[in-house]
């Protein structure tokens, strides 16, 4: 049994040693070197360095067709598609609709609104052009598009400008490449995958992520071997005890946060479903993985979105650290909500529990906190109706309303102070309040008498398991927990969009979404007033939760330990009810 928990253990922090080493000699703590140094000006695009080669296609200052070389690359390509479809309106070089560009090019023809060509009394063959074209090549150009996939779903979709949709996939894809390569993001002479465009920037230098995705690759594997190999072991079934063992190997720290013995029907997963350890080691992760965003993140509106671009894009494994820092805080709501139902449902929270669920709920609200206000520090536009609408729903409070929107805000709207304040309360304030509230509920556990289980004389089965087989299935899960992570931080990349530039502008109706866990709030602003449906319901939500130890207060001896008591069927039912309705608000609003 010793020998199957240090072999256990050994893998579980052989593993994390291994990321830890690795993301330090890979740069993670030192800024990467590769690419284009980071500019704070609101998203400017980095401009090509002198080492950089010509590029071997352009648009020519003389108007002509630009000429491909022997082996042309998408973007060699799409210059031509440039010439053809684009820089009648964009400009030779990208420049935008400037006079010097009308006189140029059309010469007498310069002012074509006056003669009627493309005003908006336009003939019949013809159509109405805009007066103003904006530039699409260099500084401050292309803000809107965060990747190379949102930049040609804009190009199929809109352009050119006279016949939206005419361009074919292909042009496309290569009028993309070249938009890349002449802001710099995409070196000459490198060729474009659009397979990956949804993992290549518009505003940083496109480099190769194969190195940091083979790294964890392997990482997966090495987890799943672990895993594999504590199940081979037979380590789940351990020896069950009828006491607490007097004799055995000597327990280390792990094992003394655990007690000696515990009931061995309660120790099944099917009835813990191993949501209280889980949301623990969920929230280890994410203070790891927090700091390690915090070396490159800039709490500032003109610099913030851009810094998340560059933990995502540039920083040595950034997108797999981001993907594993934004799923484990997904999955650490889900697990919570679990572990209140799963505390319900087998009526662990009658005295003298009562206190520590209380600390559950208070945890629970914490986190979901916590998960918004880590949402809001992205800055980009994915998140700007959950911030303008979610501090907005503090002004509708009576009485105290507008000084509660102030404070947290810190201004008549959205801006630097904002940022600051949700920062501040992300990396200080909820992070040092739940890590007390953890230690805390993790004491009252012991406390109270460990799991709620019946008295020794009304228990069907006496058996025990030891704190090392407690801490052999505690590995387990977090090796798999693990496992799952890297495998979504791969293949679910965390979400990205265009960084916000002005706080103060309306978002596009298509962009209006609150985060998952607050759609159902979303959805009851649909029906009425926003008091009443977004701060009030919500409030009493969690009243109601907090009164039922208060409204059914005992469990008999008999019936503790196990699912479903009779003696705790309303609460059973108020809670049934409670996340069925959340459930079903959340689809409405997920359909729409």
């Amino acid at each position: 049994m010793q020998r199957s928990s240090i072999t256990a253990r050994r893998f579980l922090f052989g593993g994390f040693a291994l990321v830890f080493i690795s993301l330090l000699l890979s740069g993670w703590v030192m800024q990467p070197s590769a690419g284009p140094a980071f500019s704070a000006n609101k998203g400017e695009t980095p401009e090509p360095t002198e080492s950089r080669e010509p590029i071997p296609t352009s648009i020519a200052a003389n108007l002509d067709k630009p000429v491909l070389p022997e082996n042309p690359t998408l973007a060699d390509k799409g210059a031509q598609v440039f010439w053809w479809y684009c820089m009648a309106c964009h400009g030779n070089k990208g420049q935008g609709l400037t006079d010097e560009w009308r006189e140029s090019a059309f010469g007498e023809d310069m002012n074509c609104w006056v003669s009627r060509c493309h005003a908006s009394n336009h003939p019949p063959e013809g159509f109405e052009f805009p007066r103003q074209v904006p530039q699409v090549i260099g500084a401050n150009t292309l803000r809107r598009f965060t990747t190379a996939a949102d930049l040609k779903e804009y190009l199929k979709a809109t352009m050119p400008w006279w016949a939206p949709g005419l361009l074919t996939e292909d042009e496309s894809w290569q009028l993309t490449a070249f938009l890349l390569r002449e802001n710099g993001s995409l070196l000459p002479g490198d060729d474009f995958d659009p397979q990956n465009a949804a993992s290549v920037p518009v505003h940083l230098l496109v480099k190769s992520k194969s190195a940091d995705t083979g790294f964890a690759y392997i990482l997966a594997g090495a987890l799943g071997l672990a895993i594999l190999t504590i199940l081979a072991g037979n380590s789940l079934k351990g020896e069950p005890v009828t006491e607490s063992p007097r004799t055995g190997p000597r327990p280390s720290f792990f094992h003394h946060l655990h007690p000696p013995t515990i009931p061995l029907p309660q120790a099944r997963w099917r009835y813990t479903l191993g949501a209280g350890g889980l949301a623990v080691f969920l929230s280890v992760v994410l203070v790891i993985t927090g700091v390690l965003e915090m070396f490159f993140y800039i709490p500032t509106p003109d610099q913030a979105g851009m810094s998340i671009q560059t933990i995502t894009f540039e920083v040595p494994f950034g997108a797999l650290v981001r993907g594993i820092h934004f799923w484990a805080a997904q999955a650490l709501v889900v697990v919570l909500v679990i572990h209140l139902v799963r505390v319900i449902f087998t009526g662990a929270f009658v005295p003298p529990r009562r206190f520590n669920y209380i600390l559950g709920i208070i945890l629970l609200v914490l986190t979901l906190l916590m998960n918004f206000t880590g949402y809001v520090l992205r800055w980009d536009e994915g998140i700007r109706w959950a911030l303008v609408v979610g501090t907005n729903l503090l002004n509708t409070i009576p009485l105290v309303g507008e000084q509660i929107y102030g404070f947290v805000v810190g201004g008549a709207s959205p801006g630097l102070a904002t940022l600051t304040r949700f920062y501040a309360w992300h990396i200080f304030g909820l992070t040092l309040a739940i890590a007390f509230l953890i230690g805390w509920h993790i004491f009252r556990v012991r406390r109270d008498g460990g799991i709620a289980a019946p008295i020794p004389e009304l228990r069907p089965d006496p058996s025990r398991i030891t704190r090392f087989e407690l801490v052999r299935r505690e590995v387990l899960a977090m090796l798999l927990a693990t496992f799952a992570l890297i495998l979504a931080g791969l293949f679910l990349p965390a979400p990205l969009s265009a960084p916000i530039f002005d706080a103060s502008a309306g978002a596009p109706l298509q962009d209006v979404r609150a985060p998952w866990f607050f759609l159902w709030v979303q959805q009851l602003l649909r029906f009425g007033d926003a008091f009443w449906l977004g701060v009030f319901v919500p409030l009493a939500l969690v009243a109601v939760f907090v009164a039922i130890p208060y409204l059914f207060p005992r469990i008999p001896e008999e019936q503790k330990g196990r699912w479903f008591p009779r003696a705790g069927l309303a609460a059973q039912i108020i809670t049934a009810v409670a996340i069925l309705g959340w459930l079903a608000l959340t689809i409405l609003e997920l359909l729409r």
